[in-house]
């Protein structure tokens, strides 16, 4: 039996056929047309497809209902999943806290890293306490500043004189207990005299007199064009 028998005989099973016309009929061909197939024992690549496409379809498996144990199964590995993700989530936030506290934490260095402190009285100007590097930043020892008052030379004339009016005022207020102010002041390098401008918070608290400010130098190419002629 050739191929084409053997297609042509499923066919007419498939199909409930009992006559050669009636398979003719379902190619759409001539009887004579099957004949010839059946001579070559071939039949044509179109009608073939034909075949495929309606009788070799591949069967779909039957229904069933899933278990309690598959559903058991399922659900498991849906929790599993589920834990991993959150897991997976947790670590990622983790690691990218510690990516922006470290980096917080290298910008708060850096900042400190410049940054100066002076504590002192509001009465005398007298100069009680420092912090920070005075020392690499401007060429001061400890000894240099603390227990010398700030208009010995520190600071610009004109910011020294300026200073002296702060002062008086807040001595001579009699309901202010309390101020904190910025100002932008020069102080001279002791190695080479230049004036460094400093960035300066104060915090005043003039009942227990006593005086803290927070400096940080300037960068030269601001301090440059805000003292240009």
């Amino acid at each position: 039996m050739n191929k084409a028998q053997k297609l042509i005989n499923r066919i007419m099973l498939e199909n409930g056929l009992r006559h050669k016309y009636q398979v003719a009929e379902y190619f759409g061909v001539t009887p004579q047309a099957i004949s010839t197939w059946l001579t070559k024992g071939e039949v044509p690549s179109k009608h073939q497809l034909k075949v495929r496409s309606e009788v070799e379809q591949t069967e779909m498996p039957d229904h069933h209902e899933p278990t309690s144990e598959d559903r058991k199964t399922v659900i498991d590995y849906l929790i599993n999943e589920n834990v991993t993700l959150k897991n997976q989530i947790a670590n990622l936030k983790a690691e990218l806290q510690m990516s922006k506290s470290k980096g917080n934490d290298d910008l708060i260095s850096k900042i400190n890293s410049k940054s100066l402190v002076l504590k002192g009285r509001v009465t005398d100007g007298m100069i009680t306490e420092i912090g920070g590097d005075w020392h690499r930043l401007l060429g001061y020892k400890e000894s240099d500043l603390v227990n010398h008052k700030y208009d010995e030379g520190f600071i610009h004339k004109e910011d020294a004189f300026k200073i002296q009016q702060n002062q008086a005022n807040l001595l001579r207020s009699t309901g202010l207990k309390e101020s904190r102010f910025s100002t932008i002041r020069r102080w001279k390098h002791k190695k080479n005299n230049e004036y460094i401008m400093l960035c300066m918070v104060w915090y005043v608290d003039i009942e227990n007199d006593e005086i803290e400010i927070i400096a940080k130098p300037i960068d030269h190419q601001i301090q440059d064009t805000l003292f240009a002629n």
